[in-house]
């Protein structure tokens, strides 16, 4: 994962067991950036008093009302395009790979990772479903149809942190419109390290995450401890302009309010409470996404991690081009069908249809309780999700734009109709 620490404290780690390990190095290399481009450093400056400009009291958008919004919020989907580079034929990990990492990436940003119970009480209240759909993109930069996943054998048998693996000149590949799509580079690295983040207003040629070929999905050439997916949510993380939980230094600042203070990374698969940096009385958040823990300790952002992450998505914000990407579209040949007719007996009924701010639902068989419900748009985007944890459920619809809408429940092919004023 990454490395945002003082020469001080890094003399310190150096010492320990735990900072030979495989790590993500997004810190170093956004030094690295801001040294080489000066230019960087005023655009980091003014996206950073952006989002606190959005993160006031006041603000409402795509985050919400920041610090008391805790419904689910409209999903923002993101097109993904994957650039698999491989040496060898072990690196040229499978499509399944590849799709398990997705899978991961959209139970992790939605809070419906089967692994929540292993967020402890005290910080269950804390949990956010963040509110975003990663997908593979249907479109390609010329309008063609794409399945996403662009293979590239390359000369070079490991890449470092200078993004070689983004360009074709230098054996990687060309960066797709950072506009549309996030690029993520899978190939192998070289000194142990998982992956690394590009710096929130770089280049558009240089935009996106890098995971290292054996710590990407859940399947395939995954090697543990780092084989549940946890590298990408984490990289994707300072992607969507996150800080480490301990502020990059020793009881340091990740600009997020509900994550308590903390004076250094965490490794391995702890348990219990770890006090530092006077955080009683629950101590380190070890088990948020933004940590160095094991994939299997990962189990959480906060609330202010959400609303952070979504401000780049508000008019204005770096990422608001996203929003209107070609790319996220229904996958084809998986329309949303719109059957709610007596042949849909396992749909919901809703009322009131047309509605303004809240849909009620009744479900009628208590199977489908902890079945994901999901509210798509006349695009077949996906808008919402969220889980089933009652057979009558308040959806709160009023962030949505006026149109129809379509709710399906779990894999069913059926969804029931509504409109929304």
């Amino acid at each position: 994962m990454i490395k945002y620490v003082t020469p001080f404290i890094a003399s310190l780690l150096i010492a320990l067991p735990g900072w030979t390990q495989t790590v993500c190095r997004s810190f170093d290399y956004r030094q690295q950036q801001l040294s080489a481009h000066p230019a960087l450093v005023s655009a980091v400056q003014s996206i950073e008093a952006f989002t606190q400009q959005q993160l006031r009291p006041a603000a409402v958008g795509v985050t919400g009302t920041t610090g008391s919004q805790r419904s689910a919020l409209p999903l923002i989907t993101v097109p993904v395009v994957v650039h698999v580079l491989y040496n060898t034929s072990a690196e040229n990990i499978s499509d399944a790979q590849i799709q398990s990492q997705i899978a991961v990436l959209n139970a992790d940003y939605q809070k419906l990772n089967g692994d929540t119970a292993g967020i402890p009480g005290y910080y269950s209240p804390l949990a956010a479903n963040c509110g975003f759909r990663f997908m593979l993109a249907g479109i390609d930069t010329n309008g063609n149809t794409t399945t996403g996943i662009i293979r590239k054998h390359t000369s070079v048998a490991t890449f470092s942190i200078t993004d070689n693996m983004k360009s074709s000149a230098t054996g990687g590949d060309d960066a797709w419109d950072r506009d549309k799509y996030l690029n993520i580079w899978v190939c192998n690295l070289e000194d142990g390290v998982l992956g690394y983040s590009s710096v929130v207003g770089c280049s558009s040629e240089t935009d996106g995450v890098v995971v290292l070929y054996t710590a990407f999905g859940t399947s395939g050439e995954t090697r543990a401890p780092f084989n549940l997916g946890r590298t990408c949510t984490h990289e994707i993380g300072h992607w969507l302009n996150m800080i480490h939980v301990w502020g990059d230094a020793d009881c340091g600042d990740d600009q997020v309010a509900d994550t308590p203070p903390q004076s250094q990374a965490t490794y391995g698969d702890p348990s219990g409470i770890i006090l530092s940096c006077g955080n009683t009385p629950y101590g380190n958040m070890y088990m948020d996404y933004m940590d160095f823990t094991d994939d299997i300790g990962m189990h959480m952002f906060t609330y202010g991690q959400r609303d952070r992450m979504r401000t780049l998505f508000a008019p204005g914000g770096t990422r608001y081009a996203l929003l209107s990407s070609p790319a996220a579209t229904a996958p084809a040949g998986d329309p949303v069908e719109a059957q709610s007719g007596s042949g849909n007996l396992l749909a919901p009924t809703l009322y009131p249809n047309p509605a303004v701010s809240t849909v009620s639902l009744s479900f009628k068989d208590a199977s489908q309780l902890g079945s994901v419900l999901q509210v798509y748009n006349q695009m077949g985007q996906l808008m919402m999700a969220t889980r089933v944890t009652s057979q009558n459920l308040q959806l709160n619809v009023a962030p949505l734009a006026g149109g129809i809408y379509f709710i399906r429940l779990g894999d069913s092919r059926q969804s029931v109709t509504f409109v929304k004023l």
